[in-house]
Formats: structure tokens, sequence, C-alpha cells
């Protein structure tokens, strides 16, 4: 059967999906706050002499948040770029979306294990368990791309292809070092938590202008409104 005849199931614009999508990620940045817990609240310390230095050996928690919050908010700065790439969905698509939102939502679990441990005669077993779901995090944001690239099924047609191909190589390079992340994490924890986290900063970097064939740049309103 020729690409033309395959079937994809219904293709839908982004809007809902994107709504749905925004949802996720603004609960999942929500909820990182409600995991430290006030001294002297009915799940917090109890106990101490010096409400400052209670909070300050809360250190890990705080840790943690700002990881997380720094891991989360990056992908969702280029889940927000990509509006401006994909232009439509199926039904392949939106389950590989689903698929990415789950690491989103469940990437605080390792982060918080490593925080948690950092230190300790744990921190090797934390760490890998870290670089692994930061690895499988940027595979799930890579499975979507390989997906949209693959007959450029959801993808907008106006882009010209030698900007879908840097991207590729951009996000491709990105996910492969994170993926490398994880044996160098087997043999040196903290180095390789370092290059874990090195690679999440490429995705809070500006990413390239989109361009568009000849003739066939988006008009201004649409532009603002992606």
């Amino acid at each position: 059967m020729s690409e033309r005849g395959k079937t994809h199931g219904a293709e839908r614009g982004l809007d809902r999906l994107e709504g749905f999508s925004d949802a996720v990620f603004a609960i999942a940045l929500t909820l990182l706050i409600v995991e430290i817990k006030v001294p002297g609240a009915p799940q917090g310390p109890h106990g101490y002499s010096d409400l400052l230095k209670a909070m300050a050996e809360q250190w890990r928690e705080h840790l943690a948040l700002l990881l997380c919050y720094a891991v989360i908010g990056a992908f969702w700065v280029q889940h927000h770029y990509s509006r401006r790439i994909y232009a439509k969905s199926d039904h392949g698509f939106s389950v590989l979306n689903l698929l990415f939102l789950l690491a989103i939502v469940f990437i605080p679990y390792p982060i918080r294990a490593w925080c948690y441990h950092l230190g300790t005669t744990f921190e090797p077993q934390a760490a890998v368990t870290m670089s692994v779901g930061l690895a499988l995090t940027a595979c799930a944001w890579m499975g979507k791309w390989f997906y949209g690239m693959s007959g450029r099924r959801v993808m907008d047609e106006r882009l010209a292809p030698d900007f879908l191909r840097q991207m590729t190589r951009r996000y491709g390079l990105a996910t492969l070092v994170q993926i490398a992340a994880v044996p160098l994490t087997l043999a040196a924890p903290r180095p390789g938590v370092s290059l874990a986290l090195l690679c999440v900063a490429f995705f809070l970097l500006p990413q390239p202008r989109p361009r568009y064939k000849p003739g066939q740049e988006p008009s201004g309103e649409e532009k603002t409104s992606a």
C-alpha cells in the first residue's frame, strides 16, 4: 500500500492535543512544591530548635525542586517551540505524545532519588536511575520527532527540508549524548549525572528560526498565534 493510501487514524488539529499537553506540564510543575513539607507541618520536620536551620536541612528537597523544574521546563520550552513545526496530529502521534507526557510526570521520581541519596552509599545506584530516566525522556521526545519525520505526516508541509534535517541532527545528537551518559554514570556517577543534566540544558537554548520553502512563509498573524 502506498504512503498516500495508508491510514494513521483521523487527522486532527493541534489545539486539543496542545491544551491537554500544556495542562499536564502545568500540573507536573505545580506538584513539585507539594513534595516539600514545611517544618512544623503535620508531615514536616519536628523537634527542631532553630527554624532557619531546619529549613536549611531540607536542602535535598530544595535541590530536587530546582532540578525537576529545570528538566520539565526545558522540555516544555521545546514542546512550545515545536508548535511551529507540527501542523496536525493523528492516532500514532497522539499515542507517542502520551508516552512522552508519561516520561514528564515520571521524571521527578528518579531526580528526587538522586537528590535524596547524594553523598550516601546509594548515590551510584541513584545516579544511574536518574541518568536512565533522563535518557528515556529524551528518547520519548525523539519518538515523536521520528514519527513526524516519517512521511512528514504531521509536519508543516511548508517547512524547508534542510531545516527539518538540521533539527533532526540537533535533537538526535542531544539524545545520543544523553544515552551515552548512562554507561558513563555506571563508571563515574557524578560526571555521568553532570553530562546528563548538561544535555537537558540544550533544550533550554534558543533553537533555529523555522525556515520555509520559497513563497510559503506563514503570515505574521499565524506566526504570533502559534
